[in-house]
């Protein structure tokens, strides 16, 4: 990999984590389904523990639209992102942290991310576990 290369493979690893970052600060603010809805692309497919997984956009729309909004917040970060060096498709995992009135839990996922015609960064395949709480890090 020469140079040029390698910088873009970091612009475009650069992007997935704003991308990553910006979709959880959206399911902060506006919520899950809002944001799951808006970053997902067209052919997602979301994996669920104990269930079967969403298949394409239309289900998982249709399965956050029919969920109603008690107030919980799930947000998370990335602890790793990457992309391929051609910029079409990248990954990125993390910590997530699911808040509801009396109850925090906590896991890890990951998301596979693919750019669309218009230059986004959409998930594709997206999927989490749960953990225990992270250990604080000083």
């Amino acid at each position: 990999m020469n140079i040029a290369d390698k910088n873009l493979k970091e612009k475009y690893t650069e992007e997935i984590k704003e991308a990553d970052i910006n979709f959880s600060t959206l399911s902060e603010k506006e919520g899950t389904a809002t944001a799951f809805i808006k970053y997902a692309g067209d052919d997602v497919v979301m994996l669920r523990d104990k269930k079967f997984p969403l298949l394409g956009k239309k289900e998982l729309e249709d399965y956050y639209n029919a969920r109603p909004d008690d107030g919980s917040k799930l947000t998370w970060y990335p602890l790793k992102a990457e992309a391929a060096e051609s910029g079409e498709i990248g990954y990125s995992f993390g910590n997530w942290e699911y808040k509801t009135h009396d109850t925090t839990f906590y896991g890890n996922y990951v998301s596979v991310w693919k750019r669309n015609v218009n230059g986004e960064w959409k998930y594709i395949l997206d999927g989490g576990v749960s953990t225990p709480k992270p250990e604080e890090k000083d």
